[in-house]
């Protein structure tokens, strides 16, 4: 499979989901809340499905090219001063030199430069010039534009939800698979740029929508029990969870759930 970096991403749970589109014969897959969209992109991909459409809601893959080059850019002027990549912070002038050359980058490409150039725990909307203090990660765009050719292949919009789902639903089927992945409605929130919390009450909505689309979706959230009781909420009978514990640092960790629900009658 292939990725991208980005906070949130399923890429560790794609094997499952690829299991459940292979076993049930899903060939159409909806991922209304994309984000990189890893697994959809890599469905579509392997052949796996013949229509895979994403919800690009942040624009991010409209931001990707240039965002590709400028990296590129910004790679190629570090290690011409002499950085080497390295977990290790960089010394005070490698620093002021990266970040006068941050200050001069457009601030919507500085979340995803960060990557390369700024400690992982503060990859969120609030990033500074100051952050950036770090060479390291993958300092070659290869992977990233082969990613971003899939997508290009791909169909993709940019609604909220509500409508994404709206619009297809005329196109669902017994052979339809929507994956829902929104911001988990018992996090804090920290890594992700909307302005709106995704709490209980919008979970909520949204499972009542799909409910009533009487179609199959993959439901991502937080804590097992959570996931369970509001999908018991619902009436939802013919279910199953996967969990994982997911590090978050050296002293602790939290659940990662994955709920495969069938609703289409």
């Amino acid at each position: 499979m292939i990725s991208i970096p980005f906070s949130g991403s399923k890429r560790n749970r794609y094997k499952e989901v690829k299991q459940i589109i292979q076993d049930n014969g899903y060939k159409k897959v909806y991922e209304a809340f994309g984000g990189s969209a890893v697994l959809s992109v890599n469905l579509f991909r392997e052949g796996l499905v013949e229509r895979a459409v994403i919800n690009d809601y942040d624009r991010l893959f409209d931001l990707y090219p240039a965002y590709l080059d400028i990296k590129d850019t910004l790679i190629q002027k570090c290690l011409e001063a002499g950085f080497i990549k390295s977990d290790k912070r960089l010394n005070a002038t490698q620093r002021a030199y990266l970040q006068e050359m941050i200050e001069g980058i457009d601030e919507k490409y500085w979340r995803l430069l960060a990557n390369n150039f700024v400690f992982s725990g503060k990859q969120t909307g609030s990033l500074k010039p100051l952050n950036f203090t770090y060479f390291h990660n993958d300092i070659t765009t290869d992977k990233q534009r082969e990613y971003l050719q899939t997508v290009q292949q791909m169909e993709r919009v940019s609604m909220d939800y509500k409508a994404f789902l709206a619009q297809y639903f005329k196109d669902f089927d017994d052979t339809t698979m929507i994956i829902l992945d929104p911001p988990y409605m018992n996090s804090t929130q920290k890594a992700y740029d909307n302005r709106y919390f995704f709490g209980l009450s919008a979970t909520l909505q949204m499972l009542q929508m799909v409910k009533e689309m009487q179609v199959d979706f993959i439901f991502f959230n937080m804590i097992e029990r959570d996931v369970i009781e509001v999908l018991k909420i619902f009436g939802f009978q013919d279910f199953e969870v996967s969990t994982r514990r997911i590090t978050q640092t050296s002293t602790s960790s939290r659940e990662d759930c994955l709920a495969y629900v069938r609703n289409h009658f």
